[in-house]
């Protein structure tokens, strides 16, 4: 009797995980308490956007998944993808998924699987934005949204019609979202799961790829984003969530049927946002009710104003005031600050720092202006040649890529680096955490009085 023809197998690579190029700041920032656990956080995450294309691959495929994290050595990932952790069988197909950062070391890692004759694919935010910069090392290139293109991908290789470029065809309808393929996570069940709302942003901030790149926003009905959380649900009871949107808030749909499913999954839930919705209590109130932690809201520049903010353009004080507004409500506010734009000084960055001492959010979140591809921000430096010169790997939100127009790109990388280490140290972390400890006990109070 013969041996059964073993199926394809399709190998998924998720490059995760927090990157700092600068070793100073690398040696100083991740060993401060409130970095050290965002960075935790964040390589944590599930990679949602693998995990749902995985749910469309045809199952003539076997599926693997691998993690990496960056601190491994690149042979030894190399290794990992080609012997196999659940199946021994080498891969016929590699996908990677992989933000800026990350490109030039999924693109080695890919010329080192190439010459045992597996194809290699790439895409996301970055193989969309820059896909002249991933041709070289890839036999094909995925640009938008991957839901569009990957099962015509797979009947390509399968046909030997393999094309070096694949583009989606308009945006996906989140209407046809699948489950993702939590199972291949096996058993080991994440801290945070994430789910995408929504995809796109209505706004066009300059420092942002979200509107250009992920086409025009769009929402994910109600009754697809319960089917989501209730798979979760049967995983993890009370489920910490992490909503994988731009700003969930900014659309005009109905978030009460969303916020009622978090509700009565008992979902502990994050997600970014804008300050605007301060200026909506009863929203307000049913996310705060619906189990909201916390809300990342962008305070941005102390100096400069971005164009494309739209609506969510604001002051300083008027922003404050919702911060002050959300905190009441029982929801910590995660503000989200950006250094070195045009006009930042070493005095504004020290004024800065004053102001982060006394500042009322719960938490922060502190990184350098960064010109991503795809963003206006990149074209605009580009075009003015205040681009420096070095690879993508240097695009980390924590490493200075661009010459600032008020100091040189050394002064302000030592100015931000002094201004984390001064954030972050564990005494101004702790006042945070007590603001964060009695936000907690207020939400408590109010709900045993309700």
């Amino acid at each position: 009797m013969e041996e059964p023809v073993p199926r394809p197998k399709l190998t998924l690579v998720s490059m995760s995980g927090l990157r700092v190029g600068h070793e100073e700041l690398l040696q100083r920032g991740l060993k401060l308490p409130g970095l050290a656990r965002r960075a935790s956080a964040l390589a944590q995450l599930p990679p949602l956007g693998l995990l749902t294309i995985a749910a469309m691959v045809p199952e003539s495929w076997d599926i693997e998944l691998v993690l990496d994290d960056g601190a491994s050595d690149e042979d030894a990932v190399a290794e990992q993808i080609l012997t196999g952790i659940s199946s021994p069988i080498q891969p016929r197909v590699v996908a990677f998924s992989a933000l800026t950062p990350s490109a030039d070391r999924a693109a080695r890692i890919s010329e080192r699987l190439r010459p045992h004759k597996v194809l290699t694919v790439i895409g996301g935010l970055h193989a969309t934005a820059a896909p002249q910069h991933c041709q070289p090392s890839f036999d094909a290139v995925v640009r938008g949204d991957g839901e569009s293109t990957f099962a015509k991908l797979l009947a390509d290789v399968a046909g030997g019609t393999l094309a070096s470029s694949y583009q989606a065809d308009g945006s996906f309808s989140l209407s046809n979202s699948p489950l993702p393929r939590w199972g291949l996570l096996g058993d080991h069940s994440p801290p945070r799961y994430t789910i995408q709302s929504m995809r796109g942003c209505p706004w066009a901030c300059s420092f942002c790829a979200a509107s250009r790149m992920l086409g025009p926003a769009r929402v994910k009905p109600d009754e697809r984003f319960d089917a989501e959380l209730r798979a979760i649900a049967s995983r993890q009871s009370r489920p910490w969530i992490e909503l994988a949107d731009d700003n969930t808030f900014a659309s005009g749909r109905d978030h009460g049927p969303m916020l009622e499913s978090l509700r009565r999954h008992g979902a502990r839930w994050f997600t970014e946002s804008d300050w605007r919705i301060a200026k909506q209590p009863k929203l307000l109130r049913q996310i705060a009710e619906s189990g909201c932690r916390q809300i990342l809201i962008g305070l941005e520049s102390s100096v400069f104003r971005y164009p494309g903010m739209g609506a969510k353009n604001a002051d300083w004080q008027r922003m404050l005031e919702a911060v002050d507004a959300i905190q009441e409500a029982g929801i910590v506010v995660n503000g989200c600050l950006i250094v070195g734009a045009d006009g930042e000084t070493s005095e504004s960055i020290e004024k800065l720092g004053d102001f982060l001492e006394e500042a009322p959010m719960g938490e922060i979140q502190l990184t350098l202006q960064t010109p991503f591809p795809g963003t206006s921000l990149y074209e605009s430096l580009l075009r003015t040649n205040r681009l420096l010169p070095g690879n993508f790997s240097r695009y980390t939100l924590f490493d200075v890529v661009y010459e600032p127009d008020q100091m040189t790109a050394e002064q302000l990388q030592n100015e931000f680096n002094n201004l984390v280490e001064r954030a972050f140290r564990t005494e101004a972390q702790s006042r945070r955490d007590s603001i964060q400890k009695q936000i907690r006990s207020s939400r408590r109070n109010a709900g045993k009085q309700a």
